[in-house]
């Protein structure tokens, strides 16, 4: 067995993650039979090859910077991806976010966030890249989410049939 503090080959790897990630890290961990250090290295792993994947996407579709209104993220479509990660649930995202499940179904069905839900989702909304919104970020989705809406409104108009 390999001393890993003392390897040439082994390096310590820190960061700060809310205890109660820790403790789900931790007991996962120990559910499927791995030590935590096993565990981690897989984590990381898995992210790097995350990262590399959404790289290659990226470049695959580099050719298509022109950015139409109906393929902006929303805050729903943000909610939903960050949900999309089995270490979070919505029931995760409540108690982290002080944001009901009822009222974040809400917003997952399209509802408009108050500015104080923004302030609150913001740090916890993951991007493709793993990074998370931020405040200014989904305040933007916001106005978009608003614009893209009147725009169908608009559309949905024109295409009304006037009365004889």
């Amino acid at each position: 067995m390999v001393d890993k503090r003392r390897s040439s080959e082994y390096k310590e790897l820190r960061g700060f993650i809310p205890k109660s990630l820790t403790m789900e890290f931790k007991a996962a961990s120990k559910k499927v039979g791995q030590n935590i250090n096993e565990t981690l290295e897989e984590a990381v792993k898995d992210w790097i090859s995350k990262q590399e994947q959404s790289t290659e996407r990226r470049s695959q579709n580099s050719f298509q910077e022109d950015l139409t209104f109906s393929s902006l993220p929303t805050i729903s479509t943000a909610i939903e991806k960050t949900l999309d990660n089995p270490d979070w649930g919505l029931k995760h995202l409540a108690k982290e976010t002080k944001i009901s499940v009822s009222r974040l179904k809400k917003l997952l069905s399209g509802d408009r966030p108050t500015d104080e839900e923004i302030k609150k989702l913001a740090g916890y909304l993951v991007k493709l890249e793993g990074l998370v919104f931020d405040r200014e970020e989904l305040t933007d989705m916001r106005i978009a989410e608003e614009l893209r809406q009147r725009q169908l409104e608009r559309l949905k108009r024109g295409q009304r049939k006037p009365k004889d």
